[in-house]
């Protein structure tokens, strides 16, 4: 009989997703897999939101990613390989994150050095698929074959597009290597992932989120967050563009929801300034402008050629942090 499962195949069209705009929605989100027992998803959870690796990459991280094999615990990564890009990049690993770890070993109890080249989430369609790799000749095997021993019903035009996509490409020689590299493979992390979002689902209306989010908010929310407490580091833009692997700042900037965030505050002041104007306080739209960004060492270089007194210096860059416009 053949599965009853979807395959992992391209939606038209996207429905853009937000990341977590409070903190307090991501720690009632952490606390439903925890009061659920759903120690995975607990830690996926984590993973995406410390490290920004997408859904995909994450459920199929092992635990040779976060130790050495000699059990010492690493403090960068540097081999996870995005699924969807191919690219690698080196993630520092923050104490959070082996906090995280610690909470799920001492759940789940295992010992991460015995199952050191092992996929830390488990998942049996994975297991099973690892199994065939090692028993099955793939380099022998015909697409219609492939269909009919693993019951896939793909229709006619999935088996063509599969075939073309194998001849476009050059990384794998057979078309059983792609098959079992490729397509069998993002098949299995489609439902791995599918798996966790229905989780997630369940955890985003516990914490009663209204607004748009999804597993993916969770890699924006890494960005966002990570900008939202460093607000004046003039580099960090510069460093989530790379940790996120995009190609430019405006890119990084739309992700991650600042561009949002900024479109927002400017309707809002737009509709402060009518509401003004409606009052009779219209002449009020000049006050405090323009707004001049200014490194904090710069501005206070500005500061002490004013005054050598270190109490004024120090009332003025706390005034200054007290009327900063974020």
């Amino acid at each position: 009989m053949a599965q009853i499962r979807s395959y992992a195949t391209k939606k038209k069209g996207k429905t853009e997703v937000q990341p977590f705009w409070n903190m307090s929605d991501i720690k009632n989100v952490v606390e439903w897999f925890e009061k659920n027992n759903e120690w995975d998803g607990y830690l996926i959870t984590l993973l995406e939101l410390l490290l920004g690796r997408r859904i995909g990459d994450t459920v199929m991280m092992r635990w040779s990613d976060l130790y050495y094999e000699n059990g010492n615990r690493k403090s960068e990564i540097d081999t996870i390989e995005e699924q969807k890009t191919g690219k690698i990049t080196n993630l520092p690993v923050s104490n959070m994150v082996w906090e995280a770890v610690d909470n799920y070993l001492s759940h789940v109890k295992i010992n991460p050095m015995g199952h050191y080249d092992e996929y830390i989430f488990y998942y049996q369609p994975k297991t099973d698929w690892i199994h065939r790799g090692e028993f099955w000749h793939y380099k022998v095997f015909t697409l219609d074959f492939w269909c009919e021993k693993l019951d896939k019903d793909f229709s006619e035009k999935r088996k063509e597009k599969i075939v073309s996509d194998y001849k476009k490409q050059n990384k794998y020689e057979t078309l059983g290597d792609y098959l079992y590299w490729e397509v069998e493979y993002n098949d299995i992390v489609k439902w791995q992932t599918d798996d966790y979002r229905k989780k997630l689902k369940k955890a985003i209306e516990y914490a009663g989120i209204q607004y748009r989010v999804s597993s993916h908010s969770l890699r924006k929310s890494f960005g966002y967050w990570i900008h939202k407490t460093h607000p004046f580091d003039p580099d960090c833009l510069l460093s989530l563009q790379k940790l996120l692997n995009h190609s430019d700042l405006q890119t990084t900037m739309n992700y991650i929801g600042l561009t949002e965030e900024k479109n927002r505050q400017l309707i809002n002041d737009h509709g402060e300034f009518i509401h003004n104007v409606l009052a009779g306080k219209g002449d009020e739209i000049v006050k405090n402008m323009p707004v001049i960004s200014l490194k904090s060492d710069d501005f206070g270089k500005i500061i002490r050629m004013l005054t050598d007194d270190v109490d004024k210096y120090q009332a003025a860059i706390n005034m200054a942090n007290e009327l900063r416009v974020i």
